[in-house]
């Protein structure tokens, strides 16, 4: 199973599922670059939604569990990933375009890649270059403490503190002038590009592989939306479970999702 963390977190986001699995899976996590302990990009370098698949494909090339095409290492056994928000994007952009290497996606608070209206790019371009412009000119945020940060995080997220503690942990750094967020600025702001809504469908239809959906109660609402119900019928294999929480859901209900995890896994296990 390989994890794929959100957008703005890191590695630790499944750190509450890790003991559960560990026994019984191999696992394989990393930051996103940009994200936790990865480098940052250099200089005026962003990051586009496609370079994160990128990452990801040359991963999976250097890793001995990787069934990727072409690759040269050894096959050991099918892959699994395990993304969520962000992460459970670039999984379903992945499986679609390697449908022979990737034996099932689990996507928590996340269902194929996110879509716009053709009509929207010139606006959509204009705000993320302004913002580009501006997020090099802003301070970085300062924080007295850790606990100030956590607490931030834990409002913004509406997730209590202490699930979110090893997250935070793993995303700040000390530095002379109090604590700061580790995480890359330039990962701010609205993304350059956006697929038009043709293109997430073709990306979603091109899934071979069973896909488990976990949203949540109080998760993102376009993913309780009519478009989200349209969408989920071009997928092969779904199956769609709904859990108590909000978008990081996987860190309120650990037990439950691992439950969902090991039944999907077993059943795909079964086919193979």
């Amino acid at each position: 199973m390989v994890f794929l963390h959100g957008w703005q977190d890191n590695l630790a986001s499944f750190h509450s599922l890790i003991p559960m699995l560990a026994q019984d899976y191999g696992l394989l996590m990393f930051d996103w670059p940009g994200h936790g302990l990865s480098e940052h990009k250099a200089g005026d370098y962003h990051y586009p939604f496609f370079d994160y698949l990128d990452s990801l494909h040359q991963i999976l090339h250097q890793t001995p569990c990787s069934q990727s095409e072409n690759s040269q290492s050894e096959q050991t056994g099918p892959v699994i990933l395990v993304g969520h928000s962000l992460g459970g994007l670039v999984a379903s952009c992945y499986a679609a375009s390697f449908p022979a290497s990737i034996a099932g996606v689990i996507s928590i608070e996340a269902l194929g890649p996110i879509v716009e209206p053709e009509h929207k790019i010139t606006e959509r371009m204009a705000k993320s270059l302004n913002q580009r412009l501006n997020s090099v000119q802003k301070t970085p945020r300062l924080f007295d403490s850790a606990m100030k940060a956590l607490q931030l995080r834990a409002s913004i997220n509406k997730v209590a503190g202490q699930l979110l503690m090893p997250l935070v942990a793993r995303g700040i750094e000390t530095c002379s002038h109090g604590v700061r967020w580790r995480h890359d600025p330039k990962l701010g702001g609205e993304p350059l590009y956006r697929m038009a809504p043709g293109h997430g469908e073709s990306i979603i239809r091109a899934i071979e592989c069973p896909v488990l959906a976990i949203r949540a109660t109080d998760g993102y609402p376009a993913l309780r939306s009519a478009d989200a119900a349209q969408r989920a019928t071009w997928f092969k294999q779904l199956t769609l479970i709904e859990i108590p929480g909000t978008h990081h859901c996987h860190l309120q209900q650990p037990q439950q999702t691992v439950s969902l995890i090991t039944d999907f896994v077993t059943k795909i296990q079964t086919r193979t």
